[in-house]
Order: C-alpha cells, then structure tokens, then sequence
C-alpha cells in the first residue's frame, strides 16, 4: 500500500507540475508550514492563490511567485551603538 501512496503522490505531482502548479504538499515544503497553516491561510483569504479541483488544492507557480514577492522583507539599515 505504501508504495501505491508513493506512486500516486509521484503523479498527481507530475500531473500539478504539467498545470504549472505545485500540490498542497509542495507548498509545505516551500514554506516550512503545515497543512492546517495552509488551510488557515484559505479560509482567512492569506496565502498564495489556489484552484480547488476535487478535493485537492493546486497552487499556480504564478500566484506562488507573487506571494513571495509580496512578502519580500527590505533591509534597514540600523545605526551602530558603540563601535569598537
């Protein structure tokens, strides 16, 4: 049965990647966030953009990309305090 869940996993990626889409899993590991994280992200409307097919979520890497742009944090400059 494992291998079977491996398998599917493998092409239901395959299937995400030829979408141009990453699968709910590949989010999680992109951002180091659980399943409840992105789930909290949809429903308070947080997150990348999504296409609900099924009962599967898929993440175009367009809406991603943009995501992480938007959360793109600039450096500030903070003044020095006692230099050596």
């Amino acid at each position: 049965m494992e291998a079977t869940q491996t398998t599917d996993e493998r092409r239901l990626r395959d299937i995400a990647q030829s979408l141009d889409c990453l699968t709910e899993e590949d989010l999680n590991l992109l951002t180091n966030t659980t399943s409840g994280t992105t789930e909290s992200w949809r429903k308070r409307g947080k997150g990348p953009a999504y296409v609900l097919v099924g009962n599967r979520f898929l993440y175009p890497r367009k809406a991603v990309a943009e995501y992480i742009q938007n959360n793109v944090r600039e450096r500030r400059e903070v003044p020095a305090k006692g230099l050596l």
